[in-house]
């Protein structure tokens, strides 16, 4: 019985391409994509962490490799892309968790650069748009996939003091333009939304972010592993009928909090 209720959640003989990797969200997501059965191929700018990531999986008995690549360059989107369909075919799933626009500085946004911003629309906009072009048509040929954005709370209210105008306007257009996915590439493909809060690998409070728990309902900081529980959701069978959504994991802050 208990196989029969778990068995929706298996990625095995799917593809997952997660961008972002870091000791946070992307690398959780990641692990668990692979213990779920899935090929993963890892991205981040940093090739020292996608090499390693890619290595602990294989140990651990799971297939996978590491590219490094700036996913706000056109060419080094490309590149990924051909590096993952060579080694192991049609990408099923994609997790975009990759980030810009320069939020976390401590800045008020007008002060941005217009570099930041480019960078924000690059990473939050046009990547995801170049990478569903790329990648639905073998998600179709496939038989079917998955593409999850990850979205940001500032994405849905204002965040003063900390230059997130870039970030959060653009993060703010990813939900549309997941919406537009979902309508105009199924049934084949599914598009939905992650949204995490205040996030840290364990949970550990940062001293930024004490002003802000007492307004999350759930009064603490989230872990990276309650996120992956949601991305696996959405990348699997367990969320077949799902689509044009977004999944808020941030401990009811956006909709049940009491502001930022």
């Amino acid at each position: 019985m208990a196989d029969d209720v778990l068995r929706p959640f298996r990625l095995d003989g799917r593809t997952a391409l997660i961008t972002g990797i870091g000791p946070g969200i992307g690398e959780h997501v990641a692990l668990a994509y692979a213990a779920a059965g899935a090929r993963i191929v890892a991205c981040s700018r940093t090739a020292a962490k996608v090499e390693d990531l890619a290595a602990r999986i294989e140990a651990a008995g799971g297939t996978a490799i590491g590219v490094a690549a700036d996913v706000s360059r056109a060419d080094d989107v490309e590149r990924l892309l051909d590096e993952a369909t060579a080694r192991f075919g049609p990408v099923h799933v994609l997790f975009h968790n990759a980030t810009g626009g320069g939020v976390g500085r401590r800045q008020d946004s007008l002060d941005l650069s217009t570099e930041d911003w480019s960078e924000g629309v690059a990473i939050h906009l046009t990547t995801p748009f170049r990478m569903a072009q790329a990648l639905i048509p073998g998600m179709r040929e496939a038989g079917g996939g998955s593409i999850i954005n990850v979205l940001s709370t500032a994405g849905f209210t204002p965040v003063p003091g900390i230059g997130a105008m870039a970030y959060g306007a653009t993060k703010a257009g990813l939900e549309m333009l997941t919406r537009y996915l979902a309508l105009e590439c199924g049934p084949e493909v599914r598009a939905n939304c992650l949204c995490p809060g205040t996030i840290d690998p364990h949970g550990e409070t940062r001293p930024v972010w004490e002003p802000i728990l007492g307004k999350i309902p759930m009064k603490r900081v989230g872990f990276a592993q309650e996120v992956a529980g949601a991305a696996l959701f959405l990348a699997s069978d367990a969320s077949s009928y799902i689509t044009g959504q977004t999944i808020f994991v941030d401990g009811g802050r956006v909709n049940a909090g009491s502001g930022m």
